[in-house]
């Protein structure tokens, strides 16, 4: 059966040279296959590594809500605005501020290290 194969090979591509030829080329085709292969998995975890590098050192937007642990939703599951006196009254033992923003956005401010951390999540 193998004498049949090489005398078929033999009668398509002719002779020696050409045999050799027609190998070196699928050769070399298989080769930038496998290395086009190689390159687009190590892109694609490049990319990957690049997005969770961005995601660990992308800074919290500082315009996101502040969200008080300890709250309660109301009832009806619509949100009550909160007068200044009753978010200060959420911090009966800690020193906590209010302060207004040129813009009118208000923030609260923690002088002790450690306070907002323990009373606000962002969202």
């Amino acid at each position: 059966m193998k004498r049949e194969k090489e005398h078929l090979i033999g009668d398509v591509l002719g002779d020696q040279t050409r045999q050799d030829e027609t190998l070196l080329a699928g050769a070399n085709i298989l080769r930038r296959r496998r290395q086009w292969r190689t390159a687009r998995h190590a892109l694609l975890i490049a990319a990957f590594a690049g997005a969770a590098f961005w995601l660990a050192i992308q800074k919290p937007d500082p315009s996101m809500h502040l969200q008080v642990s300890g709250t309660k939703a109301s009832p009806s599951g619509k949100a009550k605005a909160l007068t200044d006196e009753e978010l200060l009254a959420l911090f009966p033992d800690t020193p906590v501020g209010l302060a207004k923003l040129p813009d009118g956005r208000k923030i609260l401010i923690f002088p002790r290290p450690g306070d907002e951390q323990r009373f606000v999540t962002r969202l």
